[in-house]
């Protein structure tokens, strides 16, 4: 490990843990939007708080040697925040407004995924470049990319009812395909057994697929349901 900075190793990392951050950024969106309007702000402060210690965390695994078990459990912790993320946006997609269950699922999925993702980015970018500057600013990329993406998603999904559901399929989407890669990880590190993962590029696409997907089929139900609403009050009348 050394403190040079090169120009295209920075870039590449810093490209890296952008892209990392998209599906991410999907899953905590949709766990996010899970309660009602007025408590999103919360999911988005523990995430926030969750990506501040995971930034520490793993800024200070660079410089002291950190226990395969703080690893392991995190990597345990990501997977509970999945499990979370997917209930809370099943909950977004068959219900109008959150309840009080779904904000608490939302807001401990929100700060468990935020908490292990700066590992996982830094575990990412670890190939691409043995500078201490560049590694630490790739995970700092990646927590304002993702804070920037999510801040994206919600402000969309908190104007169109189609985006939420659009929002929320290409979470649980996401949550599906990096559930099996931190899997193949807790295995890894715990049993030695190598599974394969999901590449990158192959969640992307189908988080973006499922978002394109469900804002659509949101879209037609919520014309269903305004057609059905107006001829119920055309034959009132």
């Amino acid at each position: 490990m050394s403190f040079d900075l090169v120009p295209a190793e920075l870039l590449a990392s810093a490209l890296t843990a952008v892209l990392i951050s998209v599906p991410i950024a999907f899953v905590l969106a949709g766990a996010a939007i899970s309660g009602p309007r007025r408590t999103w702000s919360r999911a988005g402060l523990g995430m926030g708080i969750g990506l501040l210690i995971g930034v520490l965390l793993a800024a200070a695994g660079l410089f002291i040697a950190v226990p395969g078990t703080v690893t392991v459990l995190l990597s345990i912790g990501m997977l509970l925040g999945l499990a979370l993320a997917i209930a809370a946006a099943v909950l977004v997609i068959v219900q109008d407004d959150g309840t009080w269950l779904s904000t608490l699922l939302g807001i401990a999925a929100c700060v468990l995924i935020a908490l292990a993702v700066p590992a996982d980015a830094l575990r990412a970018v670890l190939g691409l470049s043995s500078s201490l500057l560049v590694l630490i600013a790739a995970v700092v990329i990646e927590a304002v990319a993702l804070v920037a993406i999510v801040g994206f998603l919600v402000a969309g999904a908190g104007r169109v009812r189609a985006l939420q559901l659009g929002v929320a399929a290409a979470g649980i989407v996401s949550a599906v395909l990096l559930g099996v890669g931190v899997l193949a990880l807790v295995l890894r590190e715990a049993a030695e057994i190598d599974l394969p993962q999901p590449p990158l590029t192959a969640v992307l696409i189908a988080a973006l697929v499922a978002l394109v997907i469900g804002s659509v089929v949101g879209g037609v139900l919520d014309t269903l349901r305004l057609r059905r609403r107006d001829s119920t009050v055309t034959e009132a009348h």
